[in-house]
């Protein structure tokens, strides 16, 4: 195991890709603490990490407060005796026309996608620091902090963010041997296109030809997490299958399958055509 007795924190675990990880980390040996604002929901992940032989605690915290944020790091310091990994999975998006965004949303989005993460980080970070035995931080991020998106202001600006910190993080732990990474994710399935022609349309943009699910995290999460990393710092992963390389190919360089001919009913195929 790749994480055989390591103390992870994971927060967001209500969602599918923090609840996956955190599933994915105990499998891999770790004891975890699910955090979520859903204390339902954290319990249920916590639930399922006992089931798979681990030792788990629920927290319900709001990470964009400092105050409950030191104060689940006593905690879990008091009942596990350390914090070896954290991962970062909050945020949301609040997608809408710029023009007319909300700003309470805008404010919204600050807080879950980016002060949090510097709350966590902070905090665990100084823990991981005293502790001196190093420890593995990973930050959940997404293309759009690169890529931009015209209705997702408030999104692309807290991955943006979060991306930028990330680096900044690196630096000042790398002293305390702590590794600070950004796992970065694109082309999900997951997302709710409103129309077949539009998820089609990301699809052939993707070299591989289909969209990404949650699962295709689950190896960059515990690589970061892992022994495997500990030269690897202030970096970001791409999960995206290609896409933030590949989005602005010209349709003449693409196999016809993935041209914009491109339908709800699905892709042209040629003898290239993927199977």
């Amino acid at each position: 195991m790749r994480l055989e007795d390591k103390i992870a924190v994971v927060t967001g675990v209500g969602g599918r890709i923090g609840g996956l990880v955190a599933l994915a980390y105990a499998r891999e040996g770790a004891h975890v603490v699910a955090l979520d604002e859903n204390r339902d929901k954290a319990e249920a992940v916590a639930a399922q990490v006992k089931e798979l032989g681990r030792k788990s605690l629920a927290l319900q915290v709001d990470v964009t407060d400092k105050a409950a944020v030191e104060e689940m790091v006593r905690r879990v310091v008091s009942e596990f005796g350390g914090i070896d990994i954290l991962f970062n999975g909050t945020g949301t998006a609040h997608n809408q026309a710029f023009l007319t965004f909300k700003e309470e949303d805008f404010d919204h989005a600050m807080a879950v996608g980016l002060k949090a993460f510097f709350l966590t980080c902070q905090a665990v970070g100084r823990q991981m620091a005293e502790q001196g035995r190093g420890g593995k931080i990973v930050n959940l991020s997404s293309i759009v902090g690169r890529l931009g998106s015209g209705e997702a202001a408030a999104w692309c600006t807290t991955r943006s963010g979060v991306d930028a910190m990330n680096r900044a993080i690196a630096q000042a732990l790398g002293y305390y041997g702590v590794n600070v990474n950004c796992l970065v994710h694109g082309g999900m399935e997951s997302i709710p296109y409103p129309h077949e022609v539009e998820r089609a349309e990301r699809r052939r943009r993707i070299p591989f030809g289909r969209l990404g699910k949650p699962e295709d995290l689950v190896g960059g999460a515990i690589f970061l997490a892992s022994d495997e990393s500990d030269f690897v710092t202030g970096e970001s992963l791409y999960v995206d299958g290609g896409y933030t390389t590949a989005a602005v190919t010209e349709d003449g360089y693409r196999p016809e399958w993935a041209r914009a001919e491109h339908t709800a009913e699905g892709p042209r195929k040629d003898k290239y055509a993927r199977p």
